[in-house]
């Protein structure tokens, strides 16, 4: 055991080291590497293109209660961002939203997949938000679900996670079922609603080879360091929006909702009562219903 805690720090200490590129979106968009990464995507159904961005530390899986609904009327990709899923997880340091919005713009551009509706929710939120700014002209519409963007308090976990040396050996050591359940209980405002089998989908991610560690680098780079600036441009942003959020989230206080909703010109607000952070999941119904008529509208 101790051999291993010995290991872990080292590891540690020696990722402590790496490179660091700037969290702006001159570096890591402007700026962005040339090469691309193959995103994991699965398909459903056929019609318009809908594009699903999940959340931190989750996968297009997330969605799996709403697809059936969506797959009706549209072709919906459910991405698994870079890192998570079955996505690839590069030692490159390069996980933030400015990093994953980037890819997906090559995943649009590579696929001819243009007038789509996006959907994204928190940390895929933001990638959205950044997808929106890049290239308006792609999107018909979008849907941001307690989307990531402003700067904020991180939540409990993430915090806990940036101790240095301690939160990420502890994170390494315990059980990732106990990790994801933790999270669940955190963000759901229902925990009897927490579904199990998305919970088991999500602890097998996190036991692949590399996933702690893509959590742990993509956790110090949620916030962009530029955000306050960044932020100001959504005023800018003229893609009818639909903003849906869990009245009762604790992760991405609905505070920022309403902020969100007075920047975005031509958006339309609905808070989902009794929810918490992941509605897609704890009130798939009432979100259904919200995208059905601003969708087919």
């Amino acid at each position: 055991m101790r051999k291993i805690v010995s290991v872990l720090i080292l590891a540690l200490m020696i990722a402590g080291c790496a490179p660091k590129v700037a969290n702006t979106w001159q570096e890591r968009i402007v700026k962005a590497p040339e090469e691309t990464i193959p995103l994991h995507v699965k398909t459903y159904g056929s019609g318009k293109p809908v594009v699903l961005l999940h959340g931190f530390g989750a996968s297009g899986y997330s969605f799996s209660r709403i697809i059936p609904a969506l797959s009706k009327h549209y072709k919906v990709y459910a991405v698994d961002l870079k890192g998570f899923g079955d996505s690839p997880r590069p030692d490159d340091h390069r996980y933030s939203v400015y990093d994953q919005a980037v890819l997906v713009e090559r995943f649009l551009k590579t696929h001819h997949l243009d007038h789509v509706i996006v959907i994204g929710h928190s940390y895929g939120g933001g990638v959205a938000l950044s997808l929106a700014l890049m290239n308006p002209a792609r999107i018909d519409k979008m849907v941001l679900i307690d989307a990531a963007a402003y700067a904020q308090q991180l939540p409990k976990l993430i915090r806990w996670l940036q101790i240095p040396v301690v939160g990420p050996l502890a994170f390494y050591l315990l059980p990732a079922s106990y990790e994801v359940e933790d999270s669940y209980r955190y963000a759901f405002y229902d925990d009897r609603k927490i579904p199990k089998d998305i919970v088991k989908v999500y602890t097998e991610n996190l036991r692949k080879p590399g996933a702690k560690r893509v959590y742990l680098e993509a956790s110090h780079v949620l916030i962009p360091e530029d955000i306050d600036c960044v932020s100001q441009y959504y005023r800018q942003i003229r893609i009818p929006t639909l903003i849906l959020w869990g009245a009762n989230d604790i992760v991405i206080r609905p505070s920022r909702a309403y902020r969100l909703h007075r920047d975005l010109r031509n958006s339309r607000l609905i808070m989902i009562p009794h929810c918490g952070h992941i509605p897609q999941e704890e009130c798939p119904e009432a979100v259904v219903k919200a995208l059905e008529k601003f969708m087919l509208k």
